[in-house]
């Protein structure tokens, strides 16, 4: 048997199981007396499939992350690799055999008709010979398996069986990159500048100026020296427009990896990255930070400040952001974090000195900024000025769009019908039986379901607590859709949120239909906000700003000046000026004057004076501590003696106990505690202690879950 070294792929024996495991490092004897050895059965792999700089990181993440390894190895690793069941796909190819050529094979098909067309589609598409797959020959022949199976057994073709990738290739043509705009170039050149003195550089520039192209040359020069180059976005829907612009410059050195792949598809991403040495470029979503590649130069960290990056569940809750910087860090590469409405935390570190800061202010092609109009609801409600959920100047402006023949973006952040029904005699809501939250209405489903574990139950329209009338309260993209069939019945409407892309291709149907203009009216949630270009949008309509304004969470409002603006930039990104209609409750409200005035400045600077004096970040760390159990008592006996042993060791930084909007998920009962850490403490004594009160509080709640969610977003 081969000696395992760290990295490889071990077969060891637990309980009655076999399970494979990770050699991690070699133990020096004497080993500790209470360690209990296992064998190895089997030394899964000839060569590590874990490099060391990718345990070094795994480590790291670990212990920041307040999670075992095991849980970083688990998210880290396609789960083929782990459990070992990953097949290669093999497919059935065809060719001449050696002793014939193509006329005396046809010679000898002179009298057998659907043999001979088989033989001459061969010829057409393989004219020098060659193998060629099964399927496509039967395909281009038109003919029967049978028929291709009978020249076999003349021996005039002989069959294989081949791997094949599963990785799509691309076929269409490479072109090298547009040239920079002079305000492209000076930031490129800036950037570089930049790297030379720090690591990690931010390149804030506003909302279709073209970083994109920025991006593409940096990639170019990182490719020229043999580096390889990680590219992250934020959600799957992003990679299908920017894919396009990147094979189309770099073909096939460009491969993509996110969820939407097949666990098969992800293995042999995985495996093509550690055997390859030829330099690629990589883009990904927040997972592609686990892959192995190879001489890594550049990491490039797209719309940076979208929260998207921060795994939630399960555990380890990383932020990819972070975790890249970190990574550029041991790798020697450098790190670019790209947005137009960057995270007040990497501005803050731009602001001093941590990171480098660069700034592009102008649109590409000098395309001005949208112009964004504020509609006061309460005044259109008082003067029943309303469509449904839309306002009369709203109604006009899209019917003048339409009329043009160009295009409209709606932007609602709540998917389904309504977010709830509401009972007129009782005010009582149908609330999820395994959750405390109101089921939220589908209407083409003719269902309520729970947004936070999937519950669902038919429609009702009788309040099962007092018998009275139920009514729809509230608005999502489901309902827009009905009312936009109504007041624009000519229009042709797309809906893209998460119940319309379940399927691996929705995204990418969806915006290409879009970009087609096959549509001309498209609804969304917060998908649509995220980098996406279309050329012909000339109008971006927020239904909704309140909802986004009024979150009870200090970066409600970074987070809503970050949506706002983003969804904004998706009007007049070619040709003239777009529109922007937001309709609120609030027009004189700070946030939204910031984003009417493109002012990001007057955001930050509003920010971080109230985060100062609160103890929120950039200023302090913060831990989530959350405990969960399924009985109401224990979870609360536990929260309140994991309070009060915190409290003796950390004093004012930790909070009381807290019971969340949401106390209930799948029966599970749910308190937390927020523990914030000044810039300068120890924070790694701090996680040190967190750890031991936890693991003391588990010791007498056996069944209690506490977990602890490290940077929480």
């Amino acid at each position: 048997m081969m000696y395992p070294q760290p990295g490889m792929r071990v077969l060891v024996p637990l309980g009655s199981k076999q399970m494979t495991g990770i050699v991690l490092k070699e133990h020096a004897d004497p080993l500790p007396t209470r360690v209990r050895l296992r064998d190895v059965l089997v030394v899964l792999d000839s060569a590590p499939v874990v490099s060391a700089l990718q345990l070094q990181l795994w480590q790291w993440m670990s212990q920041y992350y307040m999670c075992t390894l095991g849980e970083v190895l688990a998210a880290a690793l396609p789960a083929g690799i782990i459990d070992d069941d990953y097949k290669a796909k093999t497919e059935q190819y065809v060719c001449l055999a050696p002793i014939y050529t193509y006329v005396r094979a046809r010679e000898e098909l002179v009298r057998a008709p659907k043999q001979l067309a088989v033989l001459e589609a061969y010829q057409a598409l393989r004219p020098s010979g060659g193998m060629i797959e099964r399927r496509l020959l039967i395909e281009q022949s038109g003919q029967s398996t049978a028929i291709l199976r009978a020249l076999e057994e003349r021996g005039i073709l002989e069959s294989s069986e081949q791997t094949v990738s599963r990785i799509g290739r691309y076929s269409g043509e490479v072109h090298p990159a547009f040239p920079l705009s002079e305000a492209q170039a000076k930031a490129a050149e800036q950037i570089k500048e930049e790297w030379q003195k720090r690591e990690v550089v931010l390149l804030h520039g506003v909302t279709s100026s073209g970083k994109t192209e920025v991006y593409i040359h940096l990639i170019e020069q990182a490719l020229e020296k043999q580096q390889s180059v990680l590219y992250l976005v934020p959600e799957i829907a992003l990679t299908t427009q920017l894919t396009d612009r990147l094979h189309q410059v770099f073909g096939n050195r460009l491969v993509v990896y996110h969820s939407r792949l097949s666990n098969a598809e992800r293995v042999e991403v995985y495996h093509s990255l550690m055997k390859d040495d030829e330099p690629k470029v990589v883009i990904g979503v927040r997972s592609a930070v686990f892959l192995p590649m190879k001489s890594t130069g550049l990491i490039i960290v797209d719309e940076e400040h979208e929260s998207s990056y921060k795994q939630q569940e399960p555990a380890p809750r990383y932020h990819a952001r972070s975790v890249a910087v970190m990574s550029g860090h041991w790798l020697g590469a450098k790190v670019l974090l790209g947005t137009a409405t960057p995270s007040v935390e990497s501005y803050y570190n731009a602001r001093t000195g941590k990171y480098g800061l660069v700034e592009l202010t102008t649109r590409y092609a000098g395309i001005a900024l949208p112009k964004i109009r504020l509609v006061d609801l309460q005044q259109q409600y008082h003067r029943k000025e309303m469509y449904g959920h839309f306002a009369d100047p709203l109604v006009e402006k899209i019917r003048e769009v339409l009329a043009q023949g160009r295009q409209v973006i709606l932007f609602q952040n709540r998917r389904g019908y309504a977010p709830m029904l509401q009972c007129n005699e009782c005010g009582h809501p149908p609330r999820c039986v395994q959750c405390d939250v109101p089921l939220t209405l589908h209407k083409q489903a003719n269902e309520l379901r729970c947004h936070w574990c999937g519950y669902s139950r038919p429609l009702m329209r009788i309040c099962p607590d007092c018998g009275g009338e139920l009514k729809v309260k509230g608005f999502g993209t489901e309902r827009l859709e009905d009312e936009v069939a109504g007041l624009f019945p000519e229009a042709r409407v797309l809906r893209m949120d998460l119940d319309t892309t379940r399927n691996k291709n929705a995204y990418q149907d969806i915006i290409n239909r879009f970009s087609r203009h096959e549509c001309d009216i498209l609804i969304g949630t917060q998908m649509v906000t995220k980098g996406l270009h279309f050329d012909d949008v000339a109008l971006v309509a927020v239904l909704n700003a309140d909802q986004l304004l009024n979150q009870s969470d200090f970066r409600a409002y970074e987070r809503a000046y970050q949506m706002l603006s983003q969804v904004a930039g998706r009007a007049g990104r070619k040709g003239q000026q777009g529109e922007v209609y937001i309709q609120t409750s609030d027009p004189k409200h700070p946030v939204l004057r910031n984003v009417i005035e493109n002012d990001y400045e007057g955001l930050y600077r509003s920010q971080v004076e109230e985060r100062e004096m609160f103890r929120f970040p950039p200023f302090h760390r913060l831990i989530d501590i959350i405990v969960k159990h399924k009985n109401y008592a224990a979870a609360v006996r536990a929260a309140v003696l994991l309070h009060q042993r915190l409290k003796q060791a950390f004093g004012e930084r930790v909070s009381g106990v807290v019971v969340p909007s949401v106390a209930r998920v799948q029966n599970t009962h749910i308190r937390m505690l927020h523990l914030r850490i000044e810039n300068g403490a120890n924070v790694v004594e701090a996680k040190r202690v967190l750890g031991e009160q936890i693991a003391y509080v588990q010791s007498k709640e056996k069944s209690v879950v506490i977990l602890s969610d490290v940077d929480p977003q």
